[in-house]
């Protein structure tokens, strides 16, 4: 009976050994599955992460628009967004004699007093219109003194308050509408 108990007893534990080792292999092909599959995973989570933010700042700009908005028909003032192509402009405001384009940016740039520039004459080709004013509408702090000189030569409103554009808006529009 011990003979037998031993001869079962190592058939037992060679079977283990056999399952433990087809385990370890099992492990070591989903390691490797796991290695080819991380970049894969990385890349998509890194294009969603992406998606995301340019989904929020999107939000944050219609937000700031519709703000804007706001504060501009107190003034008679009208707000319209405008496709990003091609007018490379976010929005213009428009009265009886004013035409602004708007850019919101987090902090403000050259590249968005480019964009203004040609944003300008870009608008002036499709609708016939020069606009008269343009306004770089900083939302994420105190627009730096550097960018302001910059918008300054280029007749660039340069502000982070909606109170404060959508006067000096109405302001300008009133100093053209006496002109």
């Amino acid at each position: 009976m011990s003979e037998s108990v031993n001869s079962e007893l190592a058939r037992l534990v060679e079977e283990n050994a056999r399952a433990i080792a087809g385990l370890g292999r099992a492990v070591a092909e989903l390691r490797k599955s796991i290695a080819e599959l991380r970049p894969i995973v990385e890349a998509e989570r890194e294009i969603r992460h992406g998606e995301v933010g340019r989904l929020e700042g999107h939000i944050v700009e219609v937000e700031l628009l519709m703000s804007l908005r706001d504060w501009c028909s107190a003034h008679g003032l009208h707000v319209e967004r405008l496709p990003r192509d091609p007018y490379r402009a976010d929005a213009v405001v428009e009265g009886k004699a004013l035409i602004a384009l708007i850019e919101v940016a987090k902090t403000g740039s050259e590249a968005d007093v480019g964009q203004l520039v040609e944003a300008a004459r870009i608008y002036e080709a499709l609708r016939g219109e020069r606009p008269n004013a343009l306004v770089l509408y900083i939302y994420a702090e105190k627009p730096p003194e550097e960018l302001v000189r910059e918008c300054c030569e280029h007749g660039i409103i340069v502000d982070n308050s909606p109170k404060r554009i959508a006067l000096r808006l109405a302001e300008l529009e009133e100093e053209l509408k006496a002109a």
